[in-house]
């Protein structure tokens, strides 16, 4: 699958603000979730220099937890992130022997991210505002179908509509932690 999003850096007003805002436009919560990733790289393939990633994600909803391991390609676009994702969702029972799996593979933990995400669906887009422990407040808007330029042009309606101050990258969380705290 195609994964097409915009990733926007908040500075004002508060995730908090913006939420209660959209609530107040009619649009209900679809879920929060708490995020946990642990990203893996490779002694025989630098996934930073390829631009890919190899994550395992834990998902708690309610009291629920899932795990998700996904490869992300290199991005495809210089306008919006659009990239290659696998996916597979597994048994979360199973997350100490898949750790253990990676490493015995050569995989070593890189970098551990924490992120809470509540997530509304905007006409055809999944608006998601981000609490990234250690990077601040993101939004990312996702869209479910249709075309790049259609992303943009719904972004910067939604921007205006909420009358948000951001910034638009096209780095993953990983890339912007990386940044932050293991230079090249």
């Amino acid at each position: 699958m195609i994964e097409k999003e915009v990733k926007l850096k908040v500075f004002s007003p508060s995730l908090e603000s913006i939420k209660s805002k959209i609530m107040e436009s009619g649009t209900k919560l679809l879920k929060v979730e708490y995020q946990e990733d642990m990203y893996f790289n490779s002694s025989w393939k630098d996934f930073r220099k390829s631009d890919e990633a190899l994550r395992l994600r834990t998902i708690e909803i309610s009291d629920t937890k899932t795990l998700e391991l996904t490869y992300k390609g290199p991005k495809l676009s210089q306008t919006v992130k659009s990239r290659e994702e696998i996916t597979v969702t597994l048994d979360y029972k199973q997350l100490d022997n898949l750790i253990k799996i990676l490493e015995r593979l050569g995989f070593k933990q890189v970098i551990n991210l924490k992120k809470k995400r509540e997530t509304f669906l905007i006409n055809n887009y999944y608006v998601s505002l981000d609490y990234v422990n250690d990077l601040g407040e993101f939004i990312e808007i996702e869209a479910i179908n249709g075309t790049e330029k259609e992303l943009q042009e719904f972004t910067k309606e939604f921007i205006k509509k909420y009358n948000i101050i951001a910034e638009q990258t096209l780095k993953s969380y990983l890339e912007l932690i990386l940044e932050k705290h293991v230079p090249e």
